[in-house]
């Protein structure tokens, strides 16, 4: 369906578009069902009813089918098919992401844990509804080509990250490892959620003074002191986050080495 005409990045750029939107549909849909199972697993009520969380679920999924008729109804390189479909991104999951999220926020804050590797569950999913919101709220100030777009999306992925690391540490022992536990692993979501914060709060600041997407080193040219700043902070945080990244390798590896059948035996 793609015009021949066009030629290396426009050509990809089109190409992958409808389906990286897909693809967000998936992500969010998984977050959402790990964010229930970590505050079940935290022994969290949801607020919500079971037929209304499938409720949300099916206004979720509803949005996914927008995908096809934007290809069916419009040329793929017009600007109607490439506005029907970040529309059809922002509505098609964010009417269940809010309800859900305070669902879940509601219940994990008000629980009182009763085993320690509890903990770590807890964090993951806090840690991952914060960024998830921060992500959000910044995609709604979005205005022009400049780093607040990245500030957006990368706040939402590792919202979805932060998520399925705690998914990780709910398996483990299901899979026949020590459930992780600990200070390391409780402070390990949060360590990385706060430098994602960090990072996605320095290219919204970067933003504000029009310093573009999608170019790095000089061609940034940055004249201000606040530009210099805010990229400054950006780079922080992302080491930040790849150093809470780190732990969570750490966390895993440490898990896994020590078998779920030691800890019935201590």
């Amino acid at each position: 369906m793609l015009p021949t005409s066009l030629h290396g990045k426009a050509y990809y750029e089109i190409l992958f578009w409808g389906g990286g939107h897909a693809l967000q549909f998936t992500w969010t849909l998984l977050m959402l069902v790990a964010w229930l199972w970590l505050a079940s697993a935290c022994g969290a009520r949801s607020v919500l009813t079971p037929r209304v969380t499938v409720m949300m679920f099916s206004l979720a999924l509803a949005g996914v089918f927008v995908t096809p008729y934007a290809y069916l109804a419009h040329d793929v390189a017009s600007v109607e098919h490439r506005a029907l479909l970040t529309w059809a991104m922002r509505l098609g999951g964010g009417p269940a992401i809010l309800p859900v999220g305070l669902s879940v926020v509601y219940g994990a804050l008000a629980v009182r844990l009763r085993a320690p590797e509890q903990r770590p569950l807890r964090a993951a999913l806090l840690a991952s509804v914060l960024v998830f919101a921060a992500g959000g709220v910044i995609g709604i100030f979005i205005a022009g080509s400049n780093v607040r777009i990245p500030a957006h999306y990368h706040g939402c992925i590792v919202g979805v990250t932060l998520a399925l690391m705690g998914v990780v540490y709910r398996v483990l022992p299901a899979l026949g490892y020590r459930a992780p536990q600990g200070r390391m692993a409780t402070w390990q979501p949060w360590l990385y959620g706060i430098g994602q914060l960090i990072h996605i709060t320095g290219l919204v600041w970067s933003g504000g003074y029009g310093v573009q997407r999608k170019v790095a080193g000089a061609e940034q040219v940055l004249r201000s002191t606040g530009e210099v700043v805010g990229m400054g902070m950006m780079g922080l945080g992302g080491l930040i986050a790849i150093i809470g990244g780190l732990l969570f390798v750490v966390v895993a590896i440490r898990a896994m080495r020590q078998p779920a059948a030691r800890d019935s035996k201590a």
